[in-house]
């Protein structure tokens, strides 16, 4: 057996073929695709298939009579060191979920197991080609006063009625949207809220806390802006002989940050976003890790626009909330140009969390160790020369102070040779 030849995410090995591998061929056709090759035993010898003709033949009598809809696949007859194998190549459709008894299937690195409930929507979702806010609301009835203010105020319109509601996709067919509950004044969607908190000198001490529940997400917006004003103000110093004042937190960034986590947040996942408010930085966290087809590296590049929720994003780029698709994250780098401090992303499968720093936060009086875990919390990963520059040490000294915080388990390091740095050590 070749050693690169191994079981994955889309490759499954048998020595013969059972009903359970309908499972796998449900979860191969309900996401990338995959293969499976029968005829491996478990030391991933080929053994080959006896009556090669008939059991390629029941094997697809069975795919076609078990599985719906029918999956798009295709059955061919190898030769291996002299042993005839089949292989079994599902690609992936967009008709889905595809169900095998009733339910749909998903892979987890080598197994195969049925999919949540939220993974189950979005496959539904995925088959009729739509985005979640453009699904249908199970409500009848609902208020628009808010987004009525914003459309006459932004885009001076005399009217606002049910013909405007279909031209915004909030209104389909003659039902609701999810979009539209979204926008409404009062909705009870039970996902849909923003928690924002200011912490005092720890995170176990609050200085304000505003829950932004059962309202429109414009409102959501309004009230997240408000809560940023009250707590990074502009700040007047002295410059010469005359008062300057200098932002703490652009507000493009805060601003651009907060929309993206309304537009791009997955309203599946039963959470709020979270905004943490801290003397040196602010976190906003948005549920939802990327969405399918977008990497990170083409997330924070701004290279592709793919929008979670499609009307919401086209109503807010409509107002004037977002700018054009695609230049969010260019615009909070931009915000930060000219500062050695920069925004910083952790991006995982259930959350984006922006990490905005603050340009005026002070800790010359701190101890040094207290500047750099400072820093950390603000940079998530550092080098040494940002701990020289920081302190203006030379290299010894930043080695031993940052010695000091390894050794009492404050920070840890990643990597290793030039490439090394430093990170918090999230164990404490």
């Amino acid at each position: 057996m070749k050693e690169n030849f191994f079981e994955n995410n889309n490759l499954e090995l048998k020595r013969e073929f059972s009903d359970s591998l309908l499972k796998t061929i449900s979860a191969f056709s309900n996401y990338e695709g995959g293969t499976i090759l029968i005829g491996v035993d478990d030391e991933k010898k080929f053994v080959g298939v006896d009556n090669i003709v008939e059991v390629k033949l029941m094997i697809e009598n069975k795919i076609n009579d078990t599985i719906v809809p029918r999956p798009n696949y295709q059955i061919n007859i190898l030769k291996m060191e002299n042993k005839n194998l089949i292989e079994i190549k599902v690609f992936p459709e967009e008709n889905t979920p595809y169900l095998y008894k009733g339910i749909a299937y998903q892979r987890k690195d080598t197994s195969t197991v049925p999919v949540d409930q939220t993974s189950l929507i979005n496959l539904a979702l995925k088959g009729k080609n739509l985005s979640f806010d453009q699904a249908p609301s199970n409500n009848d009835y609902f208020k628009f006063l808010t987004l009525e203010k914003y459309f006459k105020d932004i885009k001076q319109i005399d009217k606002f009625d049910k013909d405007i509601l279909i031209t915004l996709g909030l209104i389909n067919s003659n039902k609701y949207t999810i979009a539209a509950e979204l926008f409404a004044d009062e909705n009870n969607f039970s996902t849909s809220g923003i928690d924002i908190v200011r912490f005092g000198q720890s995170s176990s001490e609050f200085v304000d806390r505003k829950r932004i529940e059962k309202v429109s997400i414009l409102k959501q917006y309004e009230e997240a802006l408000f809560m940023f004003q009250k707590h990074y103000p502009e700040i007047e110093v002295v410059k010469g002989f005359s008062r300057v004042k200098k932002v703490q937190i652009p507000l493009e960034a805060y601003r651009e940050s907060l929309a993206n986590a309304i537009v791009h947040r997955d309203y599946l996942i039963n959470s709020y976003i979270k905004i943490s408010m801290y003397d040196n930085r602010i976190e906003i966290t948005s549920p939802g890790g990327l969405p399918k087809g977008l990497d990170e590296e083409n997330y924070l590049n701004d290279q592709i626009s793919m929008p979670r929720n499609v009307i919401i994003a086209q109503i807010l780029f409509m107002l004037g909330i977002i700018e054009r698709f695609g230049t969010g994250i260019w615009r909070i780098k931009k915000s930060y140009q000219s500062y050695f401090l920069k925004p910083k992303y952790v991006i995982k499968k259930n959350f984006i969390k922006v990490v905005l720093p603050n340009l005026l936060f002070n800790d010359n009086d701190m101890i040094p160790e207290k500047r750099i875990l400072n820093l950390l919390e603000m940079q998530l990963e550092i080098k040494r020369q940002d701990v020289e520059k920081l302190l203006d040490v030379n290299k010894a000294k930043a080695v031993e102070i940052l010695n000091e915080l390894l050794d009492k388990n404050l920070i840890k390091p990643k990597g290793k040779g030039r490439s090394s740095s430093y990170i918090l050590d999230s164990s404490n």
